[in-house]
C-alpha cells in the first residue's frame, strides 16, 4: 500500500437480520438462514456483483452484511429483489448506509472488515421493523442523485441511536418490497423534517487563500456538507481585525469539528499554522474540535508545525476531482459516529511478565473466550499452549479471576518458582504440591498418619486429592503454569500419566470426586519430545487451547490503547511486517513509540537494534541459539536458506518462540526483526544477505 491511497474505503452496506431469530429453535434457524441465503445468491444484482469481486458478504449470526464497493445502487436493488422473493415468508429487517470499512484479519486469518460504514448499517437496520427497508441520509443522498429513487424513498426524520447517533433516516418502499407503515422506533415527537445525522455539528473549514487546488477543494467540502446538515463555516466575510481576530478563535474553539485543507504551498502559512495550534491547544483541552486534515498531494507532509500537528492523525486524501464523492463520503462517515480521542493521555506501565489484571492494554483472543468457556463447562484437562512470550500466564491469571466470579475453587502452582533440587525426588515432589494445595485452598491433611510410603507417591497424591475434593462441593480448577521445567523430570511420565488418569476415572469411577476437578496445563514445548508413552499422557485428550499472535486487527485494537501512535493504517503494516503478532515486541513498540522515545522509521530501519526499546530481547534471543551448538547450526542453516536436519532442535525453537512452522510445513522465522538480528549477529555474510 503506498502512501497516495486511501487506507479505507467506503462501501455501501446493506445489513439483513431476521427478526426473533434468537427465540427460535437451532433447526428453525438454520433453515431461515438457509433460505435466506439461497434467496441473496438467486438475486442477479447479487450475482453480478460477486462475478466482478463487487461485494463481500458477512455472517451475522442471525442475518448478514453486504458490502458492495461498485455499483452504488447495488444495495437498495437488492433489498428490492429479496424483499420480492421471501419478505412474505421470512420476518425480514433491512438497514442501508454509505461509510468507511477497513479490510482486517479475523483470528483465523482470513479476511473480514470493520469500520462506521458497517457500524451505522447495523444502526439503521434497528430502527426497523419487520418489512422495513431503510436508509441513512448519507446513502439516500447518494441515491437521490440517480434517476427513478426519488418516488421510492420517504423521508422518516431523525432517529437517536447507540451512543446517541443522531441518524437521518429514509424509507425505501414500492410495490412488493418494503413498508409504508412509520418504524414503530420512530416517535411521533420526532419531526417528519428530513434531517441528518450531522445536523447542529459545528464545522470550521480552515484554508490558504488563494491556493490551487486547495480553493476547490474548499467549495467542494462546504458545498456538500453544507448540503448534508452540517453547521459549516468558511471565513471570507469577517473584517480583519483586533475583532476578526477573536472571532476567527472562538468559532475554531466552538467547533465541534475542524477540516483544515493543506498542500505543501500551505505548509508555509502562518495564518493556517495559528488557527491549527488553536484547535489543537482546544482539543487537548476539551477532546474538540476533531481535527480532520485533507492533503491535497501525493507526497508526504515533511516539516514545519503545520505537518507537526496533523502527522499523528487520520488525513485524508485529494488527488483531484475524480477524489471529491469518496473525499465527501469519508468526511461524512468521520463525523457521524462519536470520534475516539486522537491524542489520548496514556498511562503506560513496565512491560513483561504477565500483564495485570486491571491493564488497559490486554488483548482478548479467542483463546480467552475457549478457555473461559471450557472452565465454565467443568472440562476435565486444558492445555494452554503457546511460544516464550505469548501470554499464557496472563491468561491463566484472567482464568484464575473468571473461576473464583463462578464460585469455583481455584489454585495455582508456578513450576518455574521450583528449584531443581525440588524436582529430583518424585516423593519429595509429590508432597511438596499437596502442601502447597492445602495452604492455597485452606485444607488441613494429616501428612503423618495419611501419606503412607507404602503406597508411593502417585497415590500418596491421589488420595491426598480425593479428600481435597470430597471436602467442598465446589469444583476445583487446579492452574499449572510453565509446566515445560517438568518435563526432564525423572518422574516426568509418571506425574503426567497420573493426571491423565484422573480424566480416565471421571468415566470408570461414577460415584469419585473427579468429575469436580479440572486441570489446566500451560506449557510451551512439545509434550511428545520427553513423555515416553503419549497413550498415558494428558497431552492427546485434553482440549487444546492454543495461543496466537496478535492478528492485524488486534494490533490496531493496541494501538488505539495507546493513543494512535501508529496513525495510518499502513503503519500498523509496516511494524507487523518487522516483528509479526508478537505481543511482547508489539506492545514493547507501542509503549516506546507512545513515550515518544523513538519513531517509527527507526524501528522500522533497525539502526538502533543494540540500545533501542528490543535490544534486551534480542540479547537474550541470541544467548537462548548459541546455548546449545545444535541450536544455533540450526539456526545458521535456516539463515542460509538450508532445511536444518536436527527435528528435536526445530521444536525446541519453535517453542522458545525463535521459529513458526507456516501453513506450508515449513519452518519460519517468527518475525523479520529476529532474522535480521540473527542474521547480523551469526553470519559472515549478514550484509549482502540483509535485504533477502
Amino acid at each position: 500500500m503506498t502512501p497516495s491511497q486511501p487506507y479505507a474505503q467506503i462501501a455501501h452496506t446493506l445489513v439483513i437480520d431476521i427478526a426473533g431469530f434468537s427465540t427460535r429453535t437451532a433447526d428453525e434457524q438454520r433453515r431461515q438462514i438457509i433460505a435466506l441465503n439461497v434467496a441473496v445468491e438467486a438475486a442477479p444484482v447479487f450475482v453480478s456483483a460477486r462475478s466482478i469481486g463487487g461485494v463481500r458478504p458477512l455472517p451475522t449470526g442471525d442475518g448478514m452484511a453486504l458490502l458492495f464497493f461498485t455499483e452504488i445502487a447495488a444495495p437498495a436493488l437488492l433489498a428490492i429483489e429479496v424483499s420480492r422473493l421471501i419478505a412474505s415468508s421470512l420476518p425480514l429487517r433491512m438497514g442501508i448506509h454509505s461509510g468507511l470499512v477497513q479490510t482486517t484479519l479475523d483470528i483465523s486469518g482470513g479476511e473480514n472488515a470493520v469500520g462506521e460504514g458497517i457500524n451505522t448499517a447495523h444502526r439503521v437496520m434497528d430502527f426497523a421493523d419487520p418489512g422495513h427497508i431503510l436508509l441513512s441520509a448519507p446513502y439516500a443522498d447518494w441515491l437521490l442523485q440517480i434517476e427513478g429513487w426519488k418516488s421510492c424513498l420517504e423521508a422518516l426524520g431523525e432517529g437517536i441511536a447507540k451512543h446517541g447517533q443522531r441518524i437521518g433516516l429514509y424509507n425505501l418502499r414500492g410495490d412488493g418490497y418494503g413498508r409504508r407503515e412509520r418504524p414503530s422506533r420512530l416517535t411521533d415527537a420526532v419531526s417528519s423534517q428530513t434531517t441528518s445525522q450531522t445536523a447542529q455539528k459545528k464545522v470550521t473549514v480552515l484554508y490558504k487563500r488563494n491556493l490551487k487546488p486547495d480553493g476547490d477543494v474548499l467549495h467542494t467540502v462546504e458545498e456538500r456538507l453544507d448540503a448534508l446538515g452540517f453547521d459549516v463555516f468558511v471565513d471570507r466575510n469577517l473584517r480583519i481585525g483586533i475583532e476578526w481576530a477573536r472571532a476567527i478563535e472562538t468559532r475554531i474553539r466552538e467547533s465541534d469539528a475542524v477540516v483544515a485543507i493543506v498542500s505543501p504551498p500551505a505548509l508555509q502559512s502562518e495564518m493556517l499554522e495559528y488557527e491549527m495550534e488553536t484547535a489543537r491547544d482546544q482539543y487537548e483541552k476539551t477532546g474538540k474540535p476533531l481535527i480532520l486534515p485533507i492533503w491535497t498531494h501525493e507526497s508526504e507532509p515533511i516539516e514545519g508545525i503545520i505537518a507537526d500537528i496533523i502527522h499523528p492523525l487520520n488525513q485524508f486524501r485529494w488527488t483531484g476531482e475524480s477524489d471529491n464523492p469518496r473525499l465527501v463520503a469519508e468526511l461524512a462517515s468521520a463525523l457521524s459516529e462519536p470520534p475516539k480521542p486522537q491524542v489520548a493521555a496514556v498511562r503506560l506501565e513496565s512491560i513483561g511478565g504477565a500483564v495485570p489484571l486491571d491493564s488497559p492494554f490486554y488483548v482478548e483472543r479467542t483463546a480467552d473466550r475457549e478457555f473461559f468457556s471450557a472452565i465454565s463447562a467443568g472440562e476435565s484437562i486444558l492445555l494452554v499452549r503457546g511460544a516464550r512470550q505469548i501470554g499464557k500466564t496472563s491468561l491463566l491469571a484472567r482464568g484464575i479471576r473468571h473461576t473464583k466470579s463462578e464460585d469455583r475453587r481455584c489454585a495455582f502452582t508456578d513450576f518455574q518458582k521450583l528449584s531443581q533440587s525440588q524436582l529430583k525426588e518424585d516423593n519429595a515432589f509429590y508432597r511438596l504440591l499437596a502442601a502447597s494445595l492445602g495452604k492455597q485452598l485452606g485444607f488441613k491433611y494429616d501428612f503423618a498418619g495419611e501419606w503412607d510410603e507404602a503406597f508411593g507417591p502417585n497415590l500418596n497424591l491421589e488420595n491426598f486429592l480425593r479428600e481435597l475434593l470430597d471436602a467442598d462441593p465446589r469444583p476445583l480448577v487446579w492452574m499449572m503454569d510453565e509446566t515445560d521445567k517438568l518435563f526432564s523430570a525423572p518422574f516426568a511420565s509418571d506425574f503426567f500419566g497420573l493426571v491423565r488418569s484422573w480424566h480416565n476415572a471421571r468415566s470408570t469411577e461414577f460415584d469419585g470426586p473427579w468429575g469436580k476437578l479440572t486441570v489446566a496445563i500451560a506449557y510451551a514445548t512439545e509434550a511428545h519430545l520427553f513423555i515416553q508413552d503419549v497413550n498415558q499422557s494428558p497431552f492427546n485428550v485434553g482440549r487444546k487451547i492454543e495461543l496466537q499472535d496478535f492478528n492485524l486487527q488486534q494490533l490496531l485494537d493496541l494501538n488505539e490503547r495507546y493513543g494512535s501512535p501508529l496513525n495510518h493504517y499502513h503503519q500498523a503494516e509496516k511494524l507487523r511486517d518487522l516483528i509479526g503478532g508478537h505481543p511482547f515486541l508489539t506492545r514493547r513498540a507501542l509503549d516506546a513509540l507512545a513515550g515518544s522515545t523513538v519513531t517509527l522509521d527507526a524501528l522500522l530501519s533497525g539502526e538502533d537494534l543494540e540500545g533501542g526499546p528490543f535490544s534486551d530481547h534480542l540479547k537474550r534471543l541470541l544467548v537462548s541459539v548459541t546455548h546449545l551448538p545444535e541450536i544455533e547450526q540450526s539456526v545458521i542453516a535456516l539463515l542460509k536458506g538450508e532445511t536444518p536436519r536436527d527435528r528435536d532442535a526445530m521444536f525446541r525453537l519453535i517453542s522458545s518462540g525463535v521459529l513458526t512452522m507456516g501453513g506450508d510445513g515449513k519452518m519460519q522465522f517468527r518475525c523479520e526483526l529476529y532474522r535480521r538480528y540473527l542474521m547480523a549477529q551469526l553470519t559472515p555474510s549478514s550484509v549482502a544477505l540483509q535485504g533477502k
